[in-house]
């Protein structure tokens, strides 16, 4: 794997312009000193950087700086960022951190860093999906001077199977509580940020194999039944709170017919009853990522209050 940095990228595009639309001479480009605002060309992607040793084990960085011109281009911001880490969904069988731009801007127009994992999927691959975010995790650890992430200030996201990788590592990572790849104390997991994911692997298989078999994601991706109970006991949110337990927040559907409502009202009862900040956004007649822009923007500005503290 190498790194394909859009420097190159810019440069050929800069110059095809610039034959293709000189600017008159006389014309005078304004120079603004407002720098408050969001400005895509802060930020530059460094794409499918391995983190393992699998061709699925890679991410994309997604980390603010400056474009300095020739001969190098881009100059890394050397201040720390807080930073997302941000697991596609796709049932544990499929999906591609190239997805999941819309659910990051947001984020990035904040000027936080952003890290995006692609991970094992299959059928009969669990727990490979988990053990895969573990060390993306990890990784991040690991980089945080290379890219300016900010190790105090690390939030975890995803949607569908996305987010209950970012329920079951996020509790993992904070406890310690998990073999192989392991941050430790390297980082601190502030928030969790759950878009409708699966917080109990066996009740989600139960609900599909009853109701929707021909969709039964969750025994496909344990691939043999025997091992539901094993592999929801140990991968399983609910099962896994503590009181090193991040804050939470999720945001659900109430028609959700692939991840069902229920999932996020049981593990925030179980939140609320071990002292876990938490909060659940219910959206009314909400689909499984069927909302609307006006929910979409208050979907945001709850996210956005949770993380910083703000009373909703």
């Amino acid at each position: 794997m190498k790194t394909r940095h859009t420097a190159f990228l810019l440069l050929f595009s800069s110059l095809f312009f610039m034959g293709c639309n000189q600017v008159p001479e006389k014309q005078e480009f304004q120079t603004s000193t407002n720098n408050t605002g969001f400005w895509g060309h802060r930020f530059s992607v460094a794409k499918d950087l391995p983190y393992g040793e699998y061709p699925d084990q890679t991410l994309d960085v997604y980390s603010h700086g400056t474009w300095i011109g020739e001969p190098y281009y881009w100059s890394q911001d050397t201040t720390k960022h807080p930073t997302l880490i941000y697991f596609h969904g796709g049932g544990w069988m499929g999906g591609s951190k190239d997805g999941i731009l819309p659910f990051i801007l947001p984020y990035m127009e904040k000027g936080w860093n952003v890290v995006c994992p692609d991970y094992r999927t299959g059928e009969g691959t669990a727990p490979l999906a988990v053990e895969d975010a573990m060390c993306a995790i990890n990784w991040v650890a690991d980089n945080s001077l290379r890219f300016g992430f900010d190790a105090d200030n690390i939030v975890i996201s995803g949607e569908s199977a996305g987010g209950h990788l970012a329920l079951i590592t996020g509790m993992l990572t904070a406890s310690g509580d998990f073999t192989g790849c392991n941050p430790g104390n390297r980082i601190k997991i502030a928030a969790i940020v759950n878009w409708f994911g699966i917080s109990d692997i066996a009740a989600v298989e139960e609900y599909l194999r009853n109701y929707k078999p021909d969709w039964n994601y969750a025994l496909s991706w344990v691939g043999n039944p025997v091992r539901m109970d094993s592999i929801s006991s140990a991968f399983s949110p609910v099962n896994r709170i503590s009181p090193a337990t991040p804050p939470i927040i999720s945001i659900h559907g109430d028609l959700d017919s692939v991840v069902p409502h229920q999932q996020s009202v049981y593990l925030h009862q179980l939140l609320q009853k071990s002292g876990i900040k938490n909060e659940l956004v219910s959206i009314p007649g909400g689909k499984h990522l069927g909302f609307t822009d006006a929910q979409f923007q208050e979907i945001y500005r709850r996210i956005f209050g949770f993380l910083e503290g703000e009373e909703k």
